[in-house]
């Protein structure tokens, strides 16, 4: 049963938000009102669709598409529970206050079974990999409060992406903070193209993990870490946590 939510005027001007197209800031804000409580929505294209845009002539593609770029923007995460799949919307908490909740589907799992991007861990690792990529603490909170680190080196590697895999991911902030963190936190250009080099080398030529070539994915601030880490750098594990 579709239900009541809140808005924030701040939602209107969040640099997160107006990242992502029109079209996709209208799902996000439709889908808001058939998650449940804790903001979840069963991960059905078809169902999203019959709910927000029934009579508009939008594919399950286009809207898979669209589903996508909000995942890119950290806007939402994707996770499985059980045999099922789930979207979660992020920042839930702070924007949205309900009295009475009702929770209808499962939360996700603080430690998941499989990841879906495959990563092969150092032997003396502890890390457990999720099965879904961390916002690294960039979901939208109504208020932009990180600044970015140099920004033409932010550019420079973003850059350097797209040059490699011939993609045309902007300079939005949804992509520069994500590599703007990882140099605040220690790492250099070299330390990122060098990442973005072996894993285009590991997944370019795989159908399936191809399209993790994306800064969401190479520079949330866990896979950054055990990337580095199978660099072989000496960089250190604290410094990404």
């Amino acid at each position: 049963m579709a239900r009541i939510r809140s808005i924030k005027t701040e939602f209107w001007t969040s640099e997160q938000i107006v990242s992502c197209t029109i079209t996709a800031r209208l799902l996000f804000i439709g889908m808001w009102t058939f998650c449940d409580d804790n903001g979840i929505h069963p991960a059905s294209v078809t169902r999203l669709k019959l709910q927000v845009f029934p009579a508009d002539s939008i594919s399950n593609s286009e809207l898979q598409n669209l589903i996508d770029e909000l995942v890119r923007a950290d806007l939402l995460i994707e996770y499985q529970a059980g045999i099922n799949r789930y979207w979660q919307v992020t920042g839930w908490a702070k924007h949205q206050r309900i009295e009475k909740p009702t929770f209808k589907h499962p939360t996700p799992p603080i430690k998941a079974e499989a990841p879906i991007i495959p990563q092969v861990l150092d032997d003396n690792s502890t890390t457990t990999p999720r099965l879904f990529d961390s916002p690294s603490g960039t979901e939208w909170s109504g208020v932009e409060s990180n600044t970015l680190s140099d920004k033409s080196d932010c550019l420079n590697v973003l850059n350097y992406l797209n040059s490699k895999i011939g993609s045309r991911f902007r300079s939005v902030p949804a992509n520069l903070k994500l590599i703007s963190a990882r140099l605040k936190e220690g790492a250099t250009v070299a330390d990122c193209k060098s990442v973005i080099d072996a894993k285009v080398a590991e997944w370019s030529e795989d159908s399936k993990l191809k399209k993790y070539l994306r800064p969401a994915t190479l520079f949330s601030a866990e896979n950054f870490a055990q990337y580095v880490g199978q660099l072989g750098t000496q960089a250190k594990e604290q410094q990404w946590e």
